[in-house]
């Protein structure tokens, strides 16, 4: 990449920002609409209005409006003009509802007010409506509380303004943060090592817990959703029908930042935020990385601090508009340092720390503006600082540099490729462990067995169980609301396929033996069914791996055998989060093939 293409990639960097902040706060607003104007004015108005008092008034006109979308939906909306009497006075209204004079489909409120108001139109005979006696031209004919059109209100003031907030203050870090390295970049030519904020001290610092951030979601969740789940408490609607429990499952949806919050709260307790001082600044593959962990809080000494050095390779890959960056782990050592010998500082105490870093492994990467618009990798080093008392990993950014000598100013990298790290087999056998699946190797390398038990991929299964469950209520609530045609066919057709991908990944199991002359596979899917098939060197003529599934940014990985049998591809095992693991296990393949 030339000076001026990197100059201009940074300053678009830096611009991102503000037009991310803008479309963030579009977001923000619409939410706060829909709850400032709708949602919270329907649910105080009904909570008011139940000691509102009932006097009769009389129906001048009643009319069902309806409406026809281009997607086939039809939605209503009742009309109506009524006078009423109150301390000797009348009055004139056309409030039916508390959701204002809007159209919907959610359930048959607008057609069942329209039927009992129709009769009446133009008659001499009474209905009934609710007056607030404190203010008598404030009424309204039904006070029913509607939680099903609440609670998709609800959920639309929860996501937006979530959404909107996220984006822009995302937008906004990041063009800070542009801004602030390319300062650091123009301070320091020539030293990538200074050119992040985390590593412009003497000190490296460690990244942000995000913890007021996952409160602050926490709270706003709440926010919205507790009004709501009061009302259908107070109002009996758990009584006439119990769909109405599904008004209290957003509620719950704070837990989890919760659960967040809670971690980060343990580990603050434990070691507060930690720093990183290091004797040989920057790091280098081949030497030691030597320096001392210290925290502002005093450890107990019964308790042990786990430090994991983790180098990554992260991925870009972009398909039309979209950009997702997966990681995989390149290099890894765990160390376990006992509490106990963490000697007393100015701040707090400290622990020493000595670790090898072995030659050929790639440096770290700190010019980012490469993986804006193209296809690109990076090599991330990233310090993990854990406690035995629980809690999240604090994670620290590892300044990881070639000799400063071989290190060229306009880049981050040095100018020769790294060596590739070949995976020992013990590496190989506990990467693969990593993922629940138990591998076993001859004494020259070559696999013997392969054994993916059932739920490898608990993770997986479980997460999509409760999304399929949650989805399905979806399906359900929407044939109670009778939500349009399009809507029930998409949630009725995928919610089964969501809820059979769960089974499916909880169930499956797949066992692979290697002899010299055969290859035997036995698939299982629970206990009553399974299949094998049998395979001799010859039918294969070679080994591939591949991605086969992605959560967040998170790519799994599949290796495949290619047969002679026309084109079919053999799964042989799945479910690997390192494309370095399963080139490594693709490797380990072949000579099982050319021996046979």
């Amino acid at each position: 990449m030339s000076p001026s293409t990197r100059s201009s990639a940074r300053s678009a960097r830096q611009l991102s920002g503000g037009p991310a902040v803008l479309f963030g706060l579009l977001f923000i607003l619409a939410g706060l609409a829909v709850g400032a104007f709708v949602y919270f004015p329907a649910i105080f108005s009904w909570w008011s209005a139940r000691s509102w008092e009932e006097v009769p008034c009389w129906i001048e006109t009643a009319e069902l409006k309806t409406s026809h979308s281009t997607k086939g939906g039809t939605s209503y909306r009742v009309e109506a003009s009524y006078r009423y009497e109150f301390d000797r006075h009348w009055h004139q209204s056309r409030e039916v509802s508390f959701l204002g004079s809007g159209s919907d489909n959610m359930g048959s409120f607008q057609r069942d007010a329209y039927q009992q108001l129709k009769p009446l139109a133009g008659k001499d005979q009474p209905f009934r409506c609710y007056v607030n006696p404190f203010k008598p031209e404030q009424v309204v004919l039904f006070r029913d509380l509607r939680w099903g059109l609440l609670l998709l209100m609800s959920i639309f003031l929860t996501v937006f303004p979530l959404v909107g907030f996220l984006v822009s203050v995302g937008g906004w870090r990041q063009s800070r943060k542009a801004a602030l390295n390319q300062k650091l970049a123009a301070q320091h030519p020539g030293e990538p090592w200074r050119w992040r904020s985390e590593w412009a001290g003497d000190t490296i610092e460690a990244a942000k817990d995000s913890l007021p951030s996952f409160l602050g979601v926490a709270g706003w969740i709440l926010a919205v959703q507790l009004p709501l789940v009061l009302a259908v408490v107070l109002s009996g609607e758990l009584t006439k029908s119990a769909l109405a429990l599904f008004a209290l499952l957003p509620s719950f949806l704070a837990m989890i930042p919760l659960l967040f919050a809670w971690k980060r709260v343990k580990s603050r307790l434990a070691f507060g935020h930690p720093t990183l001082r290091l004797k040989r600044f920057p790091a280098e593959p081949g030497s030691i990385l030597e320096g001392d962990l210290r925290f502002d809080r005093v450890l107990s000494p019964m308790s042990t601090v786990y430090v994991r050095v983790l180098c990554q390779r992260h991925i870009t890959r972009i398909s039309g508009n979209a950009r997702t960056t997966a990681k995989e782990t390149i290099w890894e050592r765990a160390e376990t340092l006992p509490a106990a010998v963490a000697r007393r500082d100015i701040s707090g105490v400290s622990l020493p720390l000595h670790l090898e870093i072995p030659r050929g492994l790639p440096c770290s990467t700190v010019d980012e503006c490469s993986t804006i618009t193209t296809i690109g990798e990076r090599h991330v080093w990233t310090m993990e600082i854990s406690s035995s008392q629980g809690g999240t990993s604090a994670v620290l950014p590892l300044p990881v540099f070639s000799s400063k000598d071989e290190v060229n100013s306009a880049d981050s990298v040095p100018n020769h490729p790294p060596e590739v790290v070949a995976l020992s087999t013990d590496d190989l056998v506990a990467r693969l462990q990593a993922r629940g699946i138990r591998a076993e190797f001859d004494s020259s390398g070559i696999p013997m067995l392969l054994d993916c038990p059932a739920g490898r991929n608990r993770a997986m299964g479980v997460f999509l169980l409760l999304f399929g469950s949650v989805w399905f209520a979806a399906f359900v609530l929407m044939l109670y609301q009778g939500a349009p045609l399009l809507f029930r066919l998409v949630w009725g057709t995928t919610s089964p396929l969501i809820l059979g991908a769960g089974v499916w990944t909880l169930l499956q199991s797949r066992r692979v033996e290697f002899t010299a002359g055969e290859l035997r596979i036995l698939n299982r899917i629970g206990p009553l069914y399974s299949w094998r098939e049998t395979f001799a060197p010859h039918h294969f003529t070679g080994f591939i791996y591949d991605t086969n599934m992605q959560s967040g940014n998170q790519f799994f990985y599949r290796v495949r055998g290619e047969t002679i049998f026309g084109q079919k591809k053999t799964t042989l095992i799945d479910g690997i989060t390192e494309s370095v693991t399963a080139e490594a296990l693709v490797q380990r393949l072949e000579p099982w093939r050319k021996r046979g």
